[in-house]
């Protein structure tokens, strides 16, 4: 069952390398298009953004650019719909945004993938397994996008909540009150900021311990991960009294680890039970290497049966010496 199962994982992984500028962009495509129906879906105040054609559009254009500029297409969209519902309400955003982009691109760059699939995991109530996945395959770095992520996730749930409250209004004395409102709800939404420091967190446990020596260190990072952002949640709930659902807390929790070891199955399956110590030297250095082998399986052995036609041609050949010899031809 175990050796099937590795099969077809090696199937997988040696089809995404010979399709991969397939599924690249088709990845791409399917990213941007699911991000815009959920922005329009929720936030989709400007009616003339929101027409499905124009989305197909986007995402198509999307397939053609990287991850970055992917990320700054959604920005532009998001600002777009808040500027139609309130002047205030998009440069808050606006602020926001700027901040995430002057602090995320400082440190992590290149796991802007990341950050564009938190709002798909949220929805999914999958929100928990991203920050692990991001301490998995990338740096510390991501915990800074992560955190920015939440919250932009959470002021767009509390401006799609107070729609009615937050409407355009005219320039003037009431702006001023209604920046401070928006202010005052972020700054005050304890649970926003104990979301984001546990899932920042998870992704600085999670780096860490899979980087370590010790064998099974990406399961064990995948545990940790989780319970720190179980503990951090909990932590908060009974500090702050967030009234957190922690059935909704746990059940998003189990499921976010299943699709954390999947990633690991994929990513990082070794064998430790055949780890290896090696030692050599140079002129200058004496090496200590520990090397663990990946699990892999031969391929399926091929029998190749092989028809013989030497009996028949050695057949054919005696004929033909017989009738040379008897001194006839062949017609």
């Amino acid at each position: 069952m175990l050796t099937s199962i590795i099969e077809i994982r090696k199937k997988i992984i040696e089809g995404y390398g010979k399709y991969e500028y397939i599924i690249n962009p088709l990845f791409k495509f399917v990213l941007s298009f699911l991000l815009i129906r959920t922005i329009n879906a929720h936030i989709g105040f400007a009616l003339g953004l929101t027409n499905q054609l124009l989305g197909v559009i986007i995402a198509l254009v999307c397939t053609l650019v990287p991850m970055n500029f992917i990320a700054a297409i959604m920005v532009l969209l998001i600002l777009a719909h808040l500027y139609t519902l309130s002047l205030e309400v998009m440069i808050v955003g606006a602020v926001i945004f700027l901040l995430m982009f002057l602090l995320y691109f400082r440190f992590s760059p290149k796991d802007t993938v990341m950050l564009l699939l938190l709002p798909l995991a949220f929805a999914a109530r999958l929100e928990y397994a991203v920050p692990v996945i991001a301490g998995l395959l990338f740096t510390p770095g991501s915990a800074v996008g992560i955190g920015f992520g939440v919250v932009i996730v959470k002021y767009l749930q509390y401006v799609e909540e107070n729609k009615a409250a937050l409407t355009n209004s005219e320039i003037g004395p009431a702006t001023v009150d209604n920046f401070r409102n928006i202010v005052d709800a972020l700054m005050q939404n304890r649970s926003m900021w104990i979301l984001a420091a546990a899932l920042a967190a998870a992704v600085i446990v999670v780096y860490f311990i899979r980087r370590l020596e010790t064998a099974h260190s990406w399961t064990i990072a995948i545990i940790a991960g989780t319970m720190v952002e179980l503990f951090v949640i909990l932590f908060g709930d009974m500090q702050y009294d967030t009234n957190v659902d922690l059935t909704k807390v746990f059940i998003s929790a189990g499921m976010s680890l299943l699709l954390e070891f999947l990633v690991q199955f994929f990513c990082f399956m070794v064998d430790y039970t055949r780890i290896e110590n090696v030692q050599f030297e140079d002129d200058d250095y004496y090496y200590y290497v520990k090397a663990v082998p990946k699990v892999t399986v031969s391929d399926s052995l091929r029998v190749v049966k092989t028809i013989s036609t030497s009996e028949s041609g050695s057949g054919y050949r005696d004929t033909f010496l017989k009738k040379k010899s008897a001194g006839g031809t062949d017609n």
